[in-house]
């Protein structure tokens, strides 16, 4: 779809909720593209699961996942720890 860039602003929380990618034209020229991201719910569950298998494998191998990133600076979600302060 192309619309003028008025319109785009206009309509943009409509447009940001919709799958399709829009052209964004200013007197008829293209002058940018909108491409909203789509989240599949499926792929993110299927994600995580494997996120978390993953996790509970190292635990089981005796991996301790929070030593290991403190040891690189790291606190559990990989922020520097000096950043805590």
């Amino acid at each position: 779809m192309k619309i003028g860039i008025k319109e785009f602003r206009e309509r943009l929380s409509e447009i940001a909720r919709g799958g399709e990618v829009v052209d964004i034209t200013n007197h008829g020229r293209i002058i940018g593209t909108f491409t909203p991201r789509v989240r599949d719910a499926d792929k993110m569950r299927a994600a995580a699961e494997s996120i978390r298998r993953w996790q509970e494998d190292m635990k089981a191998t005796g991996v301790d996942l929070e030593a290991e990133l403190a040891a690189l600076g790291l606190d559990p979600w990989g922020e520097p720890l000096d950043a805590r302060a």
